[in-house]
């Protein structure tokens, strides 16, 4: 291109000589080379995320709890993805493998049948592969021992109380002692009645008995006891020492 000046001498023309070839092609590859660096990087997709709820999260060791949840990326379900459901037992020192499923069409999951026999931290984790690892949050599932009482009036004065709890299966069986108090109809008061030794009837079976004077024809009842795997079973506001001694239970009537 041409560039005239206004002061040149009369008679000659001044001009810029033409682009080369050479400094053509470099000036095109700097501009198409700026536009690659000023292009804006593609958005990075948000790793999964698994959200999952235990139901119920508190039951008889025997019965049976539901996992169930979702695998989601930026709130939309990821389907076709492995999913492993991982449990820790108490003491809960490590996780292992229960089941696995694939997540549906939505990213939903469901692990049904789950039966812990102590309490238990419950997860579920994702395969890599289709999507990165996603791990879901830990939940906490109580297993309370099951307890079957009976009351037998073996003539005046005498009656027959007996338990047998089904429990986890945690340490030694060694035998306890098992402390039993009775409550008059009318009365807020549980007074010591007995205190008997607890035995296996077989591995992860207690029994325990004990005959009594009943305070009258209707009363309550309670035994207490602190076996070897009490911390492995029920809430950890159920765990205490056992009184041995008469006591008042708040909010006992009737």
């Amino acid at each position: 291109m041409a560039v005239s000046r206004d002061d040149a001498p009369a008679g000659r023309c001044s001009t810029v000589p033409p682009m080369s070839r050479a400094v053509r092609a470099f000036a095109v590859a700097v501009l198409v080379l700026a536009g690659v660096v000023m292009a804006p990087a593609a958005a990075a997709a948000p790793p999964p995320t698994i959200t999952a709820s235990a139901s119920p999260a508190e039951l008889t060791i025997g019965a049976m709890t539901v996992v169930s949840g979702r695998l989601s990326t930026a709130g939309a379900g990821v389907a076709g993805v492995a999913l492993t459901l991982q449990a820790a037992p108490y003491p809960l020192h490590a996780f292992t493998p229960l089941a696995q499923v694939v997540s549906g069409a939505d990213g939903s999951f469901t692990f049904a049948g789950v039966r812990p026999d102590r309490n238990a931290t419950l997860r579920v984790v994702s395969e890599e592969g289709k999507t990165s690892e996603a791990v879901g949050p830990p939940l906490a599932v109580i297993v309370d021992p099951a307890v079957y009482l009976r009351a037998r009036r073996l003539g005046p004065g005498q009656t027959q109380l007996a338990m047998r709890m089904r429990h986890a299966v945690v340490g030694a069986a060694t035998p306890v002692s098992a402390w039993w108090f009775v409550r008059a109809r009318g009365s807020r008061v549980f007074r010591l009645a007995a205190v008997t030794p607890t035995r296996e009837l077989s591995r992860g079976l207690l029994y325990a008995s004990a005959t009594v004077d009943p305070p009258s024809r209707r009363f309550a009842y309670r035994v207490c006891l602190n076996p070897p795997w009490e911390s492995a079973m029920g809430a950890a506001g159920a765990h205490g020492r056992c009184p041995q001694h008469d006591f008042v239970l708040r909010g006992a009537h009737g």
